[in-house]
């Protein structure tokens, strides 16, 4: 089978003078001494001396014998400033056949120009690699969506703030690890792939494994390997990595995504609260530079955190005191409802968790969807868990962890009776895991937070693919 593809016909032409001209438009190392954003902060101190820079040219405008350069590093743009009598015989040739989208390296001097706009006075070019296609125009990104998340690359090039919001996600994740690293917090790896798909109630992918003909599962939670490492005694762990569900794709899911779950020995829920709280306003501060970020328009305060328990969010929204009242509503919602904990689930998640903007812990869950966690003891049938809200958005989840090895088969038995029930998104019974409980696991907090909707905030994302540098989208039609 012979591969093909249609290069710009002029662009090829160029290439083919450069080559013929005894120079490689495909080059190597460049020594690049200063970036745009550098020269531009520190021109006082660089004005006259002699940088080299490399990026894409993004604009290019002759006149006569002067030409203007708008070249783009990973800093942002600068102006490049030919005059061709400073240039050497390779840079006129290469100057000759550059067009937008072309990378280059110049070397010359700092300057300003007649119009006060900071520039490099380029002596030399170096073309790094020739652009065979066009670049969309600037509008590119604004005018269809879809195409800025299917060609990112091109999204990257052209609009800055596309590229500034993967940027900061980043620094999210850098602030994260440095709170964890300094409270004494180790970093480990688990298994991607899984015999059993445990830890989350999800659906997950499915593969196979032809060296021993079995079929495993993409992880969906990485929560019961870390509780195997807290019985085999590591006391503060977490683990940063994606995470595969087989769920829909829409502007606050994507199938894989990054997930922290970390785990506290001889911590409880208060433990997490505290440290939740600590890693996102961590993660705020590194990203913003204050504890507030703007979302769809509203202000959100990460300098303090809201309190509040599921019943009473869910009487306050939906003005229901009676328990008959409220599994009556919680059966309109979903049919499979029968106890009072269901019925305050189910209305919390479809009126209620989309209302809260400022960010709120939920407290007290019902036993029937929290088969990981521990029970309140004067509270019968709730556990000690929490959810924490913003942006009517799901942030993180929380426990004061199961350690009791025969309550946890009770459980595990309850999901099964649950998937009896025709309800898909159960544990999965993992007796490896209770043998491994069976040998004692110490009382312990545990929170897991989605970091890509935490990007969503703090950037003002409007969906979950603009903090994620290449997102699952949808099938092309023909």
């Amino acid at each position: 089978m012979a591969f093909e593809f249609e290069f710009d016909k002029d662009r090829l032409r160029k290439m083919e003078i450069l080559r013929a001209s005894g120079i490689e438009p495909y080059g190597g190392k460049f020594n690049v001494t200063s970036h745009a954003a550098e020269i531009k902060v520190n021109f006082e101190r660089l004005n006259g001396k002699n940088v080299s820079v490399a990026g894409r040219i993004m604009g290019k405008r002759s006149h006569g014998k002067l030409s203007f350069l708008d070249l783009r590093d990973e800093s942002g743009d600068i102006q490049i400033y030919v005059q061709e009598k400073d240039l050497d015989a390779v840079s006129l040739t290469i100057l000759k056949n550059l067009d937008s989208g072309d990378i280059i390296g110049v070397e010359g001097e700092v300057i300003k120009t007649k119009t006060n706009e900071i520039s490099v006075n380029s002596r030399h070019i170096t073309i790094l690699a020739k652009s065979l296609l066009p670049l969309p125009p600037k509008w590119y990104g604004l005018e269809d969506v879809e195409k800025r998340y299917r060609k990112r690359y091109l999204d990257f090039i052209i609009n800055p703030e596309s590229r500034e919001k993967i940027v900061k996600t980043s620094k999210i994740l850098s602030e994260i690890r440095k709170t964890l690293e300094n409270k004494g917090f180790l970093e480990v790896v688990v298994p991607i792939l899984q015999q059993i798909p445990g830890g989350a109630n999800a659906k997950p992918f499915i593969t196979h494994y032809n060296a021993l003909d079995r079929d495993l599962y993409l992880k969906i939670a990485s929560e019961l390997y870390l509780k195997r490492l807290m019985i085999g005694g590591f006391e503060k762990i977490f683990d940063i990595s994606k995470n595969f569900r087989n769920e829909g794709v829409d502007t606050k899911h994507n199938p894989e995504f990054i997930m922290l779950e970390l785990y506290q020995a001889y911590g409880d829920l208060g433990s997490m609260m505290v440290i939740t709280e600590e890693i996102i306003k961590a993660a705020v501060r590194g990203a913003n530079g204050s504890y507030k970020a703007k979302f769809d328009g509203k202000e959100i305060d990460f300098s303090g955190f809201q309190i509040k328990t599921m019943e009473d969010a869910v009487k306050e929204t939906v003005n229901l005191r009676d328990k008959k009242e409220i599994i009556s509503e919680g059966k309109k919602i979903d049919n499979k409802v029968e106890s009072y904990g269901e019925a305050i689930n189910a209305i919390f998640e479809e009126k209620v968790s989309k209302t809260i903007v400022q960010p709120t812990f939920i407290t007290k869950f019902p036993v029937e969807v929290s088969p990981l966690a521990k029970r309140i003891p004067e509270e019968d049938g709730f556990v000690y868990r929490f959810e924490l809200y913003t942006c009517g958005m799901e942030i993180a989840n929380a426990f004061s962890e199961l350690n009791d090895p025969v309550d946890q088969v009770k459980r595990f038995d309850l999901e099964a009776k649950r998937k009896e029930k025709g309800i898909d998104e159960t544990q999965e019974f993992d007796r490896d895991f209770i043998e491994a409980m069976g040998y004692g696991m110490p009382p312990a907090g545990g929170v897991g937070i989605g970091l890509d909707r935490l990007s969503m905030i703090i950037t003002d994302s409007k969906s979950i693919k603009e903090v994620i540098a290449f997102p699952q989208l949808r099938t092309l039609e023909n």
